[in-house]
């Protein structure tokens, strides 16, 4: 089957699974705590460092069960998974606006939060979508993954627009209401290409399935570890960039109105690196083109440093930032079914999202606490720049996939 009738006769998987991921835990609320760290900390006298580490502790809960996910995954399937998941975190934000002024209280509130919504992170969604697709997976992962990119666009405009005008508990019913709605397709059309023909497959069950290394093997293999060494650095900086990405506009010297309408440009350039990433990654070498796409936020720290001469120059910033963070999302899926297969992709990358998140939830605290120590954000910008280069050196040399990624699994995993 071709690339576009790949795309053609599967495309509402790959709609239901970009809404999922969209209302997802990794999703809107991953750019909502941008725009909800001054309401919150005015709100209740918390430090940024303290409202910071909401990424932390959030992140925290979904990579714990990750593993435990990515099991199930690998045994019963993902949809009834994603289903159950995002219906319990849509319950879990309308919760959220009973949090109060303790700290510790709001640490426990999002904790719980993150395990309720421990089935609607990008595992789950690019499992199902990657069981349809062969000559066109990068295209339907990166567009899978637009899902949370949109909300990138929406979400700074949308939320703050909302709690300004009435308060920040706004901010989590709107939340709760989309996850809600996004229900309704997920239930119509999210479904894996089974080998069991279930859930309501009507082609021949993909052999794909059976294809791949075992886990054992996998983690005796450097790409592993070199994979995860990469999006463990990289995950934790740009992370670190878009949570504090509307404060680092404003230290930069622009106002807060400014702010937050550059900040929309963010989604925007998620979207496009998720797009040119899925396209460029089906047609030349992946290590050669994650490369190029991860080492664009070392341009937008030097521009976030230097400045703003111009609000021009801001914007081109959190473009830089932006097209990595689309990328990096696609890439760390992709390379973990190019490089190990089908079979055991669910308890693979599993590992491979703890270590991304893990990352993830050590950045935005680390870009917090360096803001109350120094007052400003330039030194917390000169220490990631190093980390950034090593982990795209490690994606750089990669090398190929190895041809047992591609072969038939006969011992158990």
């Amino acid at each position: 089957m071709s690339e576009r009738s790949e795309l053609r006769a599967h495309w509402t998987v790959v709609f239901a699974a970009a809404m999922g991921a969209a209302a997802g835990i990794t999703g809107m609320s991953v750019y909502s705590l941008s725009i909800l760290i001054g309401p919150l900390s005015e709100a209740f006298g918390w430090s940024r460092a303290e409202v910071s580490a909401a990424k932390t502790v959030l992140t925290a809960g979904f990579v714990l069960t990750g593993p435990l996910v990515g099991y199930l995954a690998d045994r019963i399937g993902v949809r009834q998974i994603g289903i159950a998941s995002l219906a319990l975190l849509a319950l879990g934000m309308f919760s959220m606006t009973l949090i109060g002024p303790s700290i510790l209280g709001f640490y426990v509130a999002l904790f719980l939060l993150a395990v309720a919504g421990c089935g609607t992170t990008a595992l789950v969604w690019t499992r199902a979508v990657a069981t349809w697709f062969d000559r066109s997976r990068g295209m339907a992962l990166a567009l899978t993954l637009t899902g949370p990119g949109l909300m990138g666009v929406v979400t700074p405009v949308l939320l703050d627009t909302l709690i300004q005008r009435y308060g920040w508990r706004a901010g989590y019913i709107t939340m709760g209401v989309f996850a809600l709605i996004t229900l309704v397709p997920l239930v119509l059309f999210f479904r894996e290409n089974r080998d069991d023909g279930r859930h309501g497959s009507t082609v021949a069950p993909t052999p794909r399935l059976q294809t791949g290394v075992t886990v054992k093997e996998a983690v005796r293999s450097r790409h592993f570890w070199q994979i995860g060494f990469s999006f463990l650095l990289i995950g934790g900086v740009v992370s670190a960039l878009m949570v504090h990405l509307v404060p680092l506009i404003i230290d930069a010297g622009l106002g807060r109105g400014t702010a937050v309408r550059i900040a929309g440009v963010l989604g925007i350039a998620v979207i496009v690196g998720r797009m040119l990433t899925g396209y460029l990654v089906d047609r030349f070498h992946p290590p050669t083109v994650a490369a190029v796409f991860l080492f664009m936020p070392v341009f937008g720290c030097l521009l976030l440093i230097a400045g703003p001469e111009s609000a021009g120059m801001i914007v081109l910033a959190v473009a830089f930032i932006g097209l990595a963070a689309g990328s990096e999302v696609d890439l760390v899926p992709y390379l973990t079914a190019r490089y190990f297969g089908l079979k055991a992709y669910g308890r693979i990358y599993s590992w491979m999202f703890v270590a991304f998140y893990v990352g993830v939830g050590i950045g935005p605290l680390f870009l917090g606490w360096r803001y109350d120590l120094d007052g400003h954000y330039t030194r917390a910008l000169e220490i990631v720049i190093p980390f950034l280069i090593v982990g795209v050196l490690a994606i750089a040399t990669l090398g190929r996939p190895p041809e047992s990624a591609s072969r038939p699994v006969t011992a158990a995993p």
